[in-house]
């Protein structure tokens, strides 16, 4: 419900009550106040009505509205659909759709013995938390902010040296940048998260992210965030210095660690989902192989061999770009002979 809305029931009363329009108005103002007041009446005990429907006036009344019908023993929680058919059929307010679907997902006690969230794909739904103060290291950083995709359980991770909503911003795009926009974003009450106009509106409508907020003092639907936080801190520990004051140059190898690993949830590492192939660590490339194989070596090798079958079982789109390579290094082999 906009602000500015009891206003304008006030002045759509005032025009059905008694045809007055408010002081200053022109012909356009006055032309589109008709137009609007004539989709209610007043009926009763000086209410407005739309149709079936008692017009709400105030956001303190829509919420008294919204309580009765979801969060009372005879609203019994019911979800979004049910519950806004139930307040559709009998009042009206503006953008009363958006605020019961924002509310009921606000609801703490739905959030807490709600349903598992359910995704289908990479990057459809990312929960982001924030945990410190660690002690400051040499760089200033104290706080760590976490990312993790709901699918394939890819974590993301920075280093903060504050947690206003500006910085969780800046650090929100750079993983934008990299792995394109959530569909969603999923995250606890935080000030940073929440009231910041950075997060809430800069970020997030600009990019046409929708954003849930879990329900505040029940963190725990976010809860694969927090667990990932959990395996940070407890990987963080083995690694430091006595002070404790260097954790931040071994997050990127801790991060290394988690997303190389299988995870039990998907009997999958999240690397694998990520990027279609396990991560290869410094062990697994040969001591022998050519750094740098030289013009001759290369034009020795592709003497001897044609362009590669496709693998068995690798994806169409892997095996044709392993394909598109190969031709393309073979008519760079051809122009290079010519040059010769």
């Amino acid at each position: 419900m906009f602000p500015d809305m009891e206003k304008k029931w006030e002045e759509v009363y005032n025009y059905l009550s008694s045809q007055a329009y408010p002081e200053g108005y022109k012909k356009s103002q006055r032309q589109t106040l008709r137009k609007f007041a004539s989709k209610f009446k007043i009926r009763g005990y000086g209410e407005l009505w739309s149709g079936s429907q008692r017009v709400v006036k105030t956001r303190e009344e829509a919420k008294n509205v919204f309580a009765e019908f979801h969060s009372s023993p005879i609203g019994g929680h019911t979800g979004i659909i049910k519950t806004r058919n139930a307040i559709s059929s009998r009042f009206y307010w503006y953008g009363m759709t958006v605020d019961i679907e924002n509310w009921i997902l606000e609801c703490d006690k739905c959030q807490k013995v709600g349903k598992p969230l359910a995704v289908s794909a990479v990057w459809e739904l990312v929960g982001i938390d924030l945990f410190g103060p660690l002690p400051k290291t040499a760089d200033g950083f104290q706080y760590i902010l976490t990312a993790t995709d709901y699918f394939s359980k890819w974590v993301e991770a920075f280093p903060l040296k504050n947690k206003t909503g500006s910085e969780v911003a800046k650090q929100l795009c750079s993983i934008i940048y990299k792995h394109g926009c959530p569909k969603r974003i999923l995250s606890d009450q935080g000030r940073e998260f929440v009231n910041e106009v950075s997060i809430n509106h800069t970020l997030c409508e600009l990019l046409q992210i929708k954003r849930s907020v879990t329900a505040a003092y029940h963190p725990q639907t976010n809860g694969l965030d927090e667990k990932t936080n959990d395996n940070i801190k407890r990987a963080l520990k083995k690694l430091v210095n006595d002070q404790q004051n260097d954790w931040d140059t071994f997050l990127d190898a801790t991060l290394f660690s988690l997303r190389s690993k299988v995870h039990t949830t998907t009997k999958h590492s999240p690397f694998l989902l990520m990027y279609g192939r396990e991560a290869v660590f410094p062990s697994e490339i040969p001591v022998d192989m050519p750094v740098r194989p030289s013009r001759i070596y290369t034009s020795a090798l592709f003497k001897k061999a044609s362009p590669p079958n496709p693998h068995r079982f690798a994806p169409p789109l892997f095996t044709l770009t392993a394909h598109a390579c190969c031709c393309h290094l073979w008519r760079q082999r051809l122009e290079t002979d010519k040059e010769i």
